[in-house]
C-alpha cells in the first residue's frame, strides 16, 4: 500500500462538521480530537472555537457526540473563565473505564502569556465533565519548559496511557561564530502513565528537520492510525514562525509509536487553495478512516471538516 496515495482524501470535498463563530481571518473551529467508543457506538468529538487575537482568542471548548462520525450534538461546554485560561487549545475526550470519561485539554494560563499546560477533567459521561475538579497532569515548568500543549492520547493494551503533546524544542538556536540560526518552533513529546493521572517523564520523539523545507521548523504529531503492521500518523509542519496559524500537513510511519519516519512527498500531503489543512486527526473504525481537519476557506476562517476513506 502507498500510504500517501491510498489514504489521501480531498479536503475541499469534506463535510463541514462545525463552522467558526465568525467570518474572516482569526475565526476558527477546530483544535479537535475524536474518539470512538465501541461500548456505546458513539463518536466523541472535542473542539474549540476561536476568535481573532484582539477579540478573545480561544474562548470556548465543547464536547459533542454522534453515532455516524459526521453529525454531532453538543453535550458539554466550557468557557476560558471556567479554566482560569487566557485561551483554550487542543483537547481529547476518551473513555477511561465503565464509570469514567476523561478530557485532556490544553490552555494558556490567564496572566501568564505563553504558559500552556495540560489538565484532565473527569466525569461519569462526556456531558458531566467537571471543570472545578480538574487536575494538572503536565505542567511545563516541571520539565524545564515554557509550554506544553495540544494533547492526544492512546490507550495501551492492558491499561496505561501514551499522551502525545508539543513543547519547546530540545535544542535552541544554533550559534556558529557570529551566525545564529533559528531554533525550531515546537516538537512532539511522549508522556507515559500507568493511570493517566501521573506522567513523570516526557520523551522527545519527533523533531523538525531544520532543513529549510515546508515542514522544517515544526513537528506537531496529531494522530496515529493502526494499519495492522504499522502505524500511520499525520503531523503539522511549517517553514517559518510566520506559518504559525497556517501549518501544512505531512505523513509519518511508526512501528511502535516511539520512532517515526516521514513519508516522502514533494510538498504537503493535503492542502487548501486558501491556506491550511491542519490538525489532521485520523480515526479508524473498522475498514474506514475518518479524517477530521481544520480547513482554511476563502475568507480566511477555518472550519472543521471530516472526510472518509474506505480501506
Amino acid at each position: 500500500m502507498s500510504f500517501s496515495r491510498d489514504l489521501r482524501f480531498d479536503p475541499a470535498a469534506g463535510t463541514v462538521v462545525r463552522r467558526p463563530p465568525g467570518d474572516g481571518y482569526g475565526y476558527w473551529a477546530g483544535g479537535h480530537k475524536v474518539s470512538y467508543d465501541p461500548h456505546s457506538g458513539l463518536f466523541v468529538l472535542y473542539y474549540r472555537l476561536r476568535t481573532p487575537l484582539e477579540a478573545g482568542r480561544g474562548g470556548v471548548c465543547r464536547v459533542a457526540v454522534g453515532d455516524d462520525g459526521i453529525r454531532f450534538d453538543d453535550v458539554w461546554e466550557a468557557h476560558k473563565q471556567d479554566l482560569a485560561a487566557e485561551s483554550i487549545e487542543v483537547g481529547h475526550c476518551v473513555r477511561h473505564d465503565e464509570d469514567e470519561w476523561r478530557l485532556y485539554v490544553s490552555y494558556e494560563r490567564a496572566g501568564q502569556p505563553g504558559h500552556w499546560r495540560i489538565d484532565v477533567l473527569r466525569g461519569a459521561e462526556p456531558a458531566l465533565l467537571d471543570t472545578q475538579g480538574r487536575r494538572t497532569v503536565l505542567e511545563p515548568g516541571m520539565f524545564g519548559k515554557t509550554f506544553i500543549k495540544d494533547p492526544w492520547v492512546r490507550r495501551r493494551e492492558g491499561g496505561g496511557y501514551d499522551l502525545y503533546a508539543t513543547t519547546n524544542p530540545r535544542e535552541g538556536a544554533r550559534v556558529e561564530g557570529r551566525l545564529v540560526r533559528t531554533a525550531a518552533n515546537e516538537e512532539t513529546v511522549l508522556a507515559e502513565s500507568a493511570d493517566g493521572l501521573y506522567f513523570p517523564t516526557i520523551d522527545h520523539v519527533f523533531a523538525p528537520a531544520l532543513d529549510g523545507s515546508w515542514h522544517g521548523q515544526r513537528s506537531r504529531l496529531n494522530c496515529l492510525v493502526d494499519m495492522g503492521d504499522v502505524l500511520v500518523g499525520a503531523y503539522d509542519g511549517s517553514r517559518t514562525f510566520y506559518d504559525n496559524y497556517e501549518e501544512a500537513c505531512g505523513l509519518v510511519t511508526s512501528p511502535d509509536g516511539r520512532t517515526f519516519a516521514r513519508v516522502p512527498t514533494e510538498g504537503p500531503w493535503v492542502t487548501s487553495a486558501h491556506g491550511a489543512v491542519r490538525y489532521v486527526h485520523g480515526l479508524r473504525v473498522g475498514d474506514r478512516i475518518f479524517w477530521y481537519y481544520e480547513y482554511t476557506v476563502e475568507d480566511g476562517s477555518h472550519d472543521l471538516r471530516v472526510a472518509i476513506v474506505d480501506l
